[in-house]
């Protein structure tokens, strides 16, 4: 084993997730997450809350590499990549995207979330920076529009809480997807809707709900949280 990985051991391994030593230091305070981290609560997410377990059937989680390679790729390839994900069964699509102009190097410097929901052939984005991830959104907009063909595909940019600094970009697309399974759970299940009707005014309402429950002072509740959990499932791994 080289001398570099000696000294980045692996502490947690999870579904297709690996977190690293110097991954789990992204999560200490005025870090920027990177792609393991983010990976890694998607897995977490899929696998662990009774919001995604007991609704297979609603959400498609793409981790951040995945929608890299997406972003970067050509049409035919995207639409290959696209078709291997098998996505057009459910309701949403979640995928994170950051402003990384490289295909094979992690990097970037500004995460945010795009959900499409399947049905209406429309992308959601959340930034927590305004609209800096703007050109971002519009590259993987023009994949998915290459991917349907005739079908129109929107791209709204959506209300959401603002990061008071530069670096909690990823925390704050992490908390956005948790609370959005969180309320289609709740949307489809303890409100007894009926999943094959679209309510237009869905977005609008988890928006409301967001702008709302979400504040600094809990996005960095939840890095405190992330950083225990890993560290609780390393020392697991261990034993």
């Amino acid at each position: 084993m080289s001398s570099s990985l000696e000294s980045d051991p692996i502490l947690v391994s999870y579904q297709d997730s690996i977190v690293r030593l110097s991954n789990l230091k992204t999560l200490d305070d005025s870090n920027w997450l990177d792609d393991n981290i983010i990976t890694f609560a998607f897995e977490y997410l899929q696998y662990e809350s009774k919001f995604t377990n007991d609704m297979k059937n609603l959400f498609v989680f793409v981790t951040p590499p995945v929608v890299q390679l997406l972003k970067m790729s050509d049409n035919l390839f995207a639409e290959q990549l696209l078709q291997s994900i098998d996505f057009l069964e459910k309701k949403f699509l979640i995928l994170p995207i950051n402003d990384n102009t490289r295909v094979t190097v992690f990097g970037g410097s500004h995460w945010s979330l795009l959900i499409l929901s399947i049905q209406e052939k429309i992308l959601y984005h959340f930034d927590s920076m305004s609209l800096l991830n703007d050109h971002t959104a519009k590259e993987v907009q023009q994949k998915f529009q290459a991917f349907f063909h005739d079908d129109h595909i929107t791209l709204i940019n959506c209300r959401c809480p603002q990061q008071k600094n530069g670096f909690d970009c990823g925390l704050y697309v992490i908390v956005i997807v948790e609370e959005f399974c969180r309320f289609i759970y709740e949307y489809y299940s303890l409100k007894n809707s009926n999943k094959d009707k679209y309510d237009k005014d869905l977005f609008e309402k988890f928006m409301n709900e967001i702008n709302q429950c979400i504040s600094s002072e809990y996005i960095n509740q939840r890095r405190k949280q992330l950083k225990t959990l890993l560290e609780s499932m390393s020392i697991n791994r261990k034993k």
